[in-house]
């Protein structure tokens, strides 16, 4: 019996460590500065590359917290898509999150009780947001700049538990995985050839794939592919 209980107690410790959670210890804190760059959205269809858009994004650290914000332009539309993200700085536990686009726009505050409001332009409704988790997370809006942030090597993999809130998808805490990480190059035209990580990682918000291509020197963010709902697509930074 005492084996048994062993058993389920050493399956339920590598369970329960299996996600990267919000703690001191979760990301290499040498890696977090205040960041501004651009990215061109692109399409890639056969041989074409298609511009879609423009990201531009900062990371604004203070004391006790850290900023994220980034403004999508898309041609053909009209207005911009902007979102915003305050975090803990000690931890990266999500404080804030604000979502605002011509589809709908969207507030959340997090804690042991998710609140807010999510509206849906289209349709002209309002809904409440009262959620409680049932183990913290990281904000999904952050965590494209923490697996930068990560102690990547060669074949690190990791989960990482993020809060996601999408009526047409999925609410609640979802995974994002990063499934292997290998050494590569990247052919920049001001800096020339840069040693990267190339980083495959996966999430239950689109349910796609992506490899993002991360300096080993700074870990400044080159290049991002995606792979979601039978498009590939590419975001190039702007130098």
């Amino acid at each position: 019996m005492k084996y048994l209980l062993l058993a389920f107690y050493l399956c339920c410790f590598s369970v329960s460590h299996a996600q990267l959670k919000p703690s001191k210890d979760a990301f290499e804190k040498k890696w977090v500065k205040p960041d501004t760059y651009d990215m061109v959205w692109y399409a890639l269809r056969d041989t074409a590359k298609i511009e879609i858009g423009r990201v531009s994004n900062q990371i604004i650290e203070n004391k006790n917290q850290i900023v994220f914000i980034s403004t999508v332009d898309i041609k053909g539309m009209n207005g911009t898509w902007v979102d915003s993200s305050i975090c803990e700085k000690a931890t990266l536990s999500p404080i804030r999150h604000a979502s605002y686009n011509g589809q709908r726009d969207m507030v959340l505050h997090f804690g042991q009780v998710v609140t807010g409001f999510y509206t849906d332009k289209r349709q002209a409704k309002t809904t409440i947001i009262n959620d409680t988790p049932q183990t913290s997370y990281f904000d999904s809006n952050i965590y494209p700049s923490l697996v930068r942030w990560l102690p990547l090597k060669e074949g690190f993999k990791q989960k990482i538990a993020i809060y996601d809130y999408n009526p047409l998808a999925k609410i609640g805490i979802i995974n994002a995985s990063v499934h292997g990480v290998s050494s590569g190059t990247y052919n920049s035209q001001k800096s020339g050839l840069r040693e990267v990580w190339i980083v495959d990682v996966t999430d239950e918000i689109s349910n796609g794939k992506s490899q993002y291509f991360v300096d080993k020197t700074n870990r400044k963010l080159w290049k991002q592919t995606i792979e979601a709902g039978g498009r590939t697509m590419m975001m190039v930074t702007v130098e």
